[in-house]
């Protein structure tokens, strides 16, 4: 029987009690056929990790979403792996900003926002325009602070970018 490989050619952990086995960093592999892939190419198990971040994202679990969208940005080689590595920037500016490192979250989120730029207005079903234009809103909101100021939870919570699903009828990046 040969020996299930990771999309990177390293070995899949075998699985314990049956089951499809995992890949190295612990995420569960998906049964994989020729057919398996999305209309933009991915596998299904890379759609389940990258929701999985959406949704770290979205409960502002910034450092866990940022572990999650690296294994997806290393793995990948197309161009749209930048795709991973703007959300990715995003959510580590709004980590250092909740952290209090105002000069890491300014410049990761601009970062962030550039990455995604060539891939608007949406890619792998998510609206990009708008999760940049709110990060780069963030950015300058925390730009025009004094330095030690911190915005208020009710401001914080307004600014905070937020992960939106784009709906359309076909179109690029699998939409």
């Amino acid at each position: 029987m040969p020996e299930e490989k990771t999309r990177n050619d390293q070995a899949a952990v075998p699985p314990q009690g049956g089951g499809a086995g995992r890949t190295p960093d612990g995420e569960m592999l998906a049964s994989r056929t020729p057919d398996s892939r999305a209309p933009d190419d991915r596998l299904p198990d890379e759609i389940r990790r990258f929701d999985r971040a959406l949704a770290l994202f979205e409960a502002g679990a910034w450092f866990t979403c940022h572990e999650v969208l690296e294994h997806l940005w290393l793995d990948e080689t197309r161009p749209q792996r930048d795709v991973y590595k703007g959300i990715l920037q995003i959510a580590v500016g709004l980590l250092h900003e909740d952290n209090g490192n105002r000069v890491g979250a300014l410049r990761l989120l601009e970062r962030g926002a550039g990455h995604l730029a060539p891939f608007l207005p949406a890619w792998f079903g998510v609206d990009l325009a708008t999760l940049r234009g709110e990060a780069l809103r963030m950015r300058a909101v925390l730009a025009d602070l004094p330095p030690g100021q911190r915005l208020d939870a009710a401001r914080w919570k307004e600014l905070l970018p937020r992960v939106r699903r784009a709906y359309a009828s076909g179109g690029q990046g699998g939409l």
